[in-house]
């Protein structure tokens, strides 16, 4: 469920991930707020993907967690920061977690993705449908944050 952190007029908000139908909160949620900023359709839809494999990601390997999102401008431009936090273990190699078909220890062997309800692409899907990435450990667990800009910001990688 979604809450406002400061009363009908905030730009923050925060969804508690706790059970998979968590996930279909977090996409509408996500896609009305991208609406709200100026994101096109198409946009809002790619934000709604980021949202989602976010909320994937705490329930697979962080257990519970939460999802924030903020409307940001900045030197970039007009977007939305979504910040990731869980309550599981740090990565234990990130540079590999975002690679498609691999997990944070390494390729993923097929037949284990169909136990693992995934194909081992969400991270790296975050990262391409969005202008910057990063990851940082928090004392329960690790958060990641996600901007998404308006444009494209000329630092933003291809």
């Amino acid at each position: 469920m979604w809450s406002d952190a400061f009363g009908s007029h905030a730009q923050m908000q925060t969804c508690a991930v706790r059970e998979w139908v968590d996930l279909f909160h977090v996409q509408r949620s996500l896609a009305a707020q991208a609406r709200l900023v100026g994101f096109s359709k198409r946009e809002c839809t790619e934000l709604a993907i980021v949202g989602s494999e976010l909320a994937s990601n705490i329930l697979k390997y962080g257990v519970r967690g939460a999802i924030e999102m903020s409307r940001i401008e900045d030197a970039n431009g007009v977007g939305l920061l979504l910040v990731a936090s869980d309550c599981g273990p740090p990565f234990h190699d990130l540079e590999s977690a975002l690679k498609d078909g691999w997990n944070d220890r390494g390729p993923i062997d097929p037949i284990e993705m169909l136990k693992r309800k995934g194909i081992g692409g969400g991270l790296g899907a975050v990262v391409r449908l969005s202008h910057a990435f990063s990851v940082e450990p928090s004392a329960s667990g690790k958060r990641i944050h996600v901007r998404r800009y308006l444009r494209r910001p000329r630092s933003a990688r291809p």
